[in-house]
């Protein structure tokens, strides 16, 4: 079998322009292009290219799903910028036995994002 590597996501958007502004301003992707769909860039551990998140129209009334994690250098701050921007906040951050704070976020479409920082070693 060949190498797996992640290299994009495909999010079905009810409002583009609305969607583009919460992964722009809200999470900071920079726009790649935005002919019909907008492509994003989607920063990656360890490659300076990244992967990419696509935005398409969603034509039906499908339930929007979970879609991932994200990680942040500050789980807390994230989510105090996120809910003073009027984004649902659908888990308040919390340390995970695994060693990381995480906390939950829904997107204008209602798609779960998970954002994640590693916890400073212990007796730090």
């Amino acid at each position: 079998m060949g190498t797996l590597a992640f290299d994009g996501l495909v999010i079905f958007c009810a409002d583009l322009e609305r969607s583009a502004q919460f992964y722009e301003d809200a999470l900071g992707l920079k726009r790649r292009s935005s002919e019909g769909d907008i492509a994003l860039h989607l920063p990656t551990k360890g490659d300076p290219e990244g992967a990419w998140l696509l935005l398409h129209q969603r034509h039906d009334l499908s339930p929007p799903h979970y879609l991932g994690y994200f990680a942040v250098d500050d789980v807390d701050g994230m989510v105090e910028r996120l809910r003073s921007a009027g984004y649902r906040i659908s888990t308040e951050p919390n340390d995970q036995p695994w060693g990381v704070r995480e906390a939950g976020v829904l997107d204008p479409d209602g798609y779960g994002l998970t954002l994640s920082a590693p916890l400073p070693p212990s007796g730090s």
